[in-house]
């Protein structure tokens, strides 16, 4: 009935559209129809507006063609309660010519578009296809926003059960959102808050233009990890804070939000460690101190005569002593590191003479246990910047658990030698240090602790450096300890710039090797400088 043109469409795309031919006038609907299923379309007529909204709570439509003056409910009124109950429909109203302004009400109303009578095949095909296309868009859109608007109601009872701080801030630093739990400590309602600079809200103790999200907005990268203290509504509130950059569609820096989070429990809970920690250095301590002087006084035989069977149970009390003040050492020295306060005083230190003053301490008790205990030490060793305290400490430690896990007859070395090349040892640094990144260009003089004891499982060579663990095949041997020996053997090397690591065969015994940064030439002259 119609000649070919780009709005004539295949049977296949159209077949899933069905249009309902809303006219009084028999004739044009069915010129219509035949128009619209020869493109395609599967129809339906209805001579009224009450047949009309029948055939729509019956079948499902894409469209209806719908004439303005009908008996019994004319055009308009049918529109009207097809947008009120069937809004998914599309309309496209049909009017004979003159009426246009009645047709251009309608899609004020709802319409997508009108056909003015008589009509053209092309002109009915076109406007058709159109109002499908943008009914379509608009059911999209509707579905896109309904979505848009579950998740922004998702995001927002998130951000609401918070129980962080969460401020955002527009690019002047004026707060454009806010969630509850902001309200509660600033004591400010939303609407207060809202266009607030946000250092006012916060009331920080730090000056404005430190405060994360004022840092963000001027670098335009994250700033982590800030802590200061904000004026609440009842008191002051310690807290660590993040925040991150907002940018838009198009890479444009449109703000920053910062997370901010109460620190207070932890600042208390840091506290109560501090207490204890004090009170392992004097409560525990000062009885320690007075039983070992008490032991003491009887074992020199200053209250009566003591033979050698008693001597050896009170020496064997007072190395029991000992090591409780060691373990009680131990435990305060990581305290100390993890807090930042442990005191050090770096100087140039010749390794050889470190070793063997540590070493001398245990000569007696190696040879009461039947262990034979020596140094080899390279000759013409560089010199070490090392802390003599910690150094003896965290050598005395590894001598001592070699002690503890070395059988009788048993042998313990330590040695010292120059590495003038770390690069050949890069493969045996532990990953934990980063291996494969660190810049080994200086050299490095290399002590180890061997014995011969029983060993360490392999899957326990690394976790023996964390905090509490002992590796499970030494936790039945001559003593039991606090697992924090090597805790504090590794800070000590943390603190040196140095590594350690551990090497072990199970029952032939283990290797602690220590990598220290060797004093060269240029850092001499830098140190005399």
């Amino acid at each position: 009935m119609s000649s070919p043109s780009r709005y004539q469409y295949t049977r296949k795309t159209m077949a899933n559209k069905k249009i309902l031919i809303v006219d009084d006038e028999p004739d044009i609907a069915l010129i219509l129809k035949l128009q619209l299923e020869d493109a395609g379309y599967r129809t339906a007529i209805a001579r009224d507006g009450v047949e009309g909204l029948e055939a729509i709570d019956r079948d499902r439509f894409s469209l209806v063609l719908l004439d303005i003056k009908m008996p019994r409910i004319d055009g308009l009124q049918m529109l009207e309660r097809v947008q009120n109950l069937h809004p998914e429909v599309a309309v496209v109203m049909m009017t004979a010519h003159g009426s246009e302004d009645i047709a251009v009400e309608a899609m004020k109303n709802g319409a997508l578009d009108y056909i003015a009578k008589p009509f053209s095949t092309e002109d009915v095909l076109q406007k058709v296809e159109r109002a499908i296309q943008l009914n379509k868009a608009k059911r999209d859109n509707i579905r896109l926003q309904q979505q848009l608007d579950e998740e922004r109601q998702k995001m927002e009872a998130v951000l609401q059960g918070m129980a962080d701080l969460l401020l955002a801030v527009d690019p002047e630093g004026r707060i454009i959102t806010v969630n509850l739990k902001s309200e509660q400590v600033l004591g400010l309602n939303r609407d207060q808050l809202l266009g607030m600079p946000v250092e006012e809200a916060l009331r920080a103790d730090i000056a404005a233009e430190s405060i994360p999200c004022r840092v963000v907005l001027r670098s335009g990268q994250p700033c982590l990890d800030v802590y200061y203290t904000i004026q609440a509504e009842t008191a002051a509130i310690p807290v660590s804070s993040s925040a991150s950059p907002l940018f838009n569609a198009s890479g444009q820096l449109t703000g920053s939000v910062e997370i901010i989070r109460d620190i207070s429990a932890y600042k208390a809970l840091e506290q109560e460690k501090e207490d204890f920690v004090s009170m392992l250095s004097h409560d525990l301590k000062a009885p320690i101190t007075a039983v070992v002087g008490s032991v003491d006084l009887v074992r020199e035989g200053r209250l009566g005569p003591v033979n050698e069977d008693q001597r050896e149970y009170l020496e064997s009390s007072m190395e029991s002593c000992a090591e409780m003040v060691e373990m009680i050492d131990t435990l305060l020295g990581v305290h100390k590191f993890e807090a930042g306060k442990m005191l050090m005083h770096f100087k140039e230190e010749m390794p050889s003479q470190l070793i063997q003053r540590t070493m001398t301490r245990f000569l007696t008790v190696a040879r009461r246990a039947q262990l034979r205990l020596f140094a080899t030490v390279q000759d013409h060793l560089p010199a070490i910047s090392a802390d003599r305290a910690t150094f003896s400490r965290l050598l005395g430690n590894l001598i001592s658990n070699a002690l503890k896990f070395t059988a009788e007859g048993g042998e313990i070395e330590i040695s010292a030698v120059a590495v003038n090349d770390p690069e050949t040892i890069r493969g045996k640094i532990p990953a934990r240090y980063g291996a494969q990144k660190l810049t080994l260009d200086k050299p490095m003089v290399q002590i180890t602790v061997r014995d011969t004891g029983e060993g360490i499982a392999e899957d326990s060579l690394e976790d023996i450096f964390d905090r509490f663990v002992q590796a499970r095949n030494r936790r039945q041997g001559k003593s039991s300890g606090t697992g924090l020996g090597l805790t504090f053997c590794r800070k000590v090397m943390d603190a040196h710039q140095g590594f350690i690591w551990a090497e072990s065969i199970v029952g032939r015994g283990s290797r602690f090797i220590m990598l220290f940064p060797a004093i060269v030439e240029s850092d001499e002259v830098e140190h005399h400088e």
